[in-house]
């Protein structure tokens, strides 16, 4: 799942990248648009006044009969040359093109006025002159009012350039600042998620760390107990039998009956010693669930129970209850033996259910009692983590997890429901992975 989150940012980063780029590059095209539609603008208006300037040097010189006053607006032979210019700064748009061509007509006409006004000097000349200059003024207005609907074209291209620049800037600006904060809540997601990690991870290697100190007092106290039983029940036997010897050995003169009456007591006592031996046998590990599997070990388990704690255990078992894995059985085992001693610890019920339901690929155990049930913070823990539980939970929770199981506790006031499933596997699948052939199989598969 962390990987996923990161690479998921990784993902938006790069898509961030390439947006930017595109959108950076589509805002530098704008401004060379408009950058090219200035230009144009600042070449009409240079034309526009050198035709005007041409217009008034050339009246001067009509007025005045001198080249003195034409001199300052001589600028007739930079006019083509900026009308050249301006073509070749519009071929993108054909409409500007047909006005430029139609404006090179007008200022060739227009030039050939100029022209043969200073052609024409002296009163004899002066009603063609009157008729050139009715001219010139037709065609100076004309050109003034195309270079102007060309202004007026040049500056709609200039303002739609312009909002589309500036629609780009806010969609760049937007989408910057939106992809930051997608990336600063990914990075933020990603740090809550490790630092909930980083936090459950200590708290399972403290649950770890206490959960083997626990084991230690436990094994330490099993070791107790295991002695004080030897010393109780069969330690105390054997005294029995020993001070038996001894009157055998030191009373040669027994009668028969008395004879007969201490061998009897020996009899007694080595029975009851195999009980004593047989019973803490079965209670470290039973037999049964070895010769017989885990139906004879449970039916075995939930009599014995019954009878020394006067708790009534039903037992629901499946008509044909198939052999399992000797681990898958002896997990439910432990499961069933910790959850009838919590029961007769701390429940204080009078009555509890044990079912066991077999299927195709799993198998489920279920003790149920009627009793106080478990406090909101133990189950709380429980569910979380497991840290600071005693060693009973912890202890069935780790043995069905290893072996890909799953342990649910659901508890109230009227009593508690533990709840294991496990996968089962046939036990002649099993045997087979537990063969010469089979054994590297099962191991690579445990890795």
């Amino acid at each position: 799942m962390p990987w996923v989150a990161f690479g998921t940012t990784f993902l938006c980063l790069i898509l961030i990248a390439v947006a930017a780029d595109h959108l950076t590059t589509r805002l530098e095209n704008d401004d060379q648009w408009i950058s090219h539609s200035q230009d144009v603008e600042r070449m009409l208006g240079r034309l526009r006044g050198d035709l005007f300037a041409a217009e008034v040097g050339r009246l001067l010189y009509v007025l005045t009969g001198t080249q003195t006053h034409e001199a300052p607006y001589n600028v007739s032979d930079r006019i083509p040359q900026e009308v050249e210019e301006l073509k070749a700064l519009t071929t993108d748009n054909p409409s500007q093109q047909a006005h430029i061509e139609a404006l090179r007509k007008v200022v060739n006409e227009r030039m050939g006025v100029l022209a043969e006004l200073g052609r024409l000097q002296g009163p004899e000349t002066a009603n063609e002159r009157q008729t050139q200059l009715a001219n010139l003024s037709a065609l100076g207005q004309q050109a003034m009012s195309m270079v102007q609907e060309m202004r007026d074209e040049e500056d709609n291209i200039l303002k739609q350039r312009q909002l589309i620049s500036d629609r780009t800037y806010t969609t760049i600006r937007l989408g910057l600042s939106a992809a930051f904060i997608l990336v600063v809540a990914g990075l933020f997601l990603n740090f809550r998620r490790l630092w909930r990690e980083l936090r459950e991870r200590s708290q399972a290697e403290e649950s770890i760390r206490k959960l083997n100190a626990r084991l230690l007092q436990v094994q330490d106290s099993e070791r107790r107990k295991v002695a004080r039983e030897l010393h109780d029940s069969i330690g105390q036997i054997f005294a029995a039998m020993k001070m038996n010897l001894s009157m055998l050995d030191g009373q040669l003169t027994l009668t028969p009956e008395a004879r007969a009456h201490l061998v009897k007591e020996f009899h007694k006592l080595l029975e009851m010693g195999i009980t004593e031996t047989r019973t803490l046998s079965h209670l470290l590990h039973p037999p049964l669930l070895d010769e017989l599997g885990f139906a004879s070990a449970a039916q075995w388990l939930v009599d014995g129970f019954s009878q020394r704690s006067n708790i009534q255990v039903s037992l629901e078992l499946p008509k044909k209850l198939e052999r399992m894995t000797q681990e898958t059985e002896l997990a439910l085992f432990r499961v069933l033996q910790e959850g009838l001693t919590n029961i007769h610890r701390h429940s204080g019920s009078k009555t509890a259910q044990v079912q066991v339901e077999q299927g195709a690929t799993t198998v489920t155990l279920t003790v149920v009692d009627h009793g106080l049930g478990m406090p909101l913070s133990i189950l709380e823990t429980f569910r979380k983590s497991s840290a600071g539980l005693g060693v009973g939970l912890t202890g069935m929770r780790e043995r069905v997890l290893e072996l890909g199981g799953n342990l649910d506790i659901d508890s109230d006031g009227n009593g508690t429901t533990i709840r294991a499933t496990l996968p089962i596997m046939p036990v002649a699948a099993a045997i087979r992975d537990e063969s010469p052939a089979g054994g590297q199989a099962q191991s690579v598969s445990a890795d």
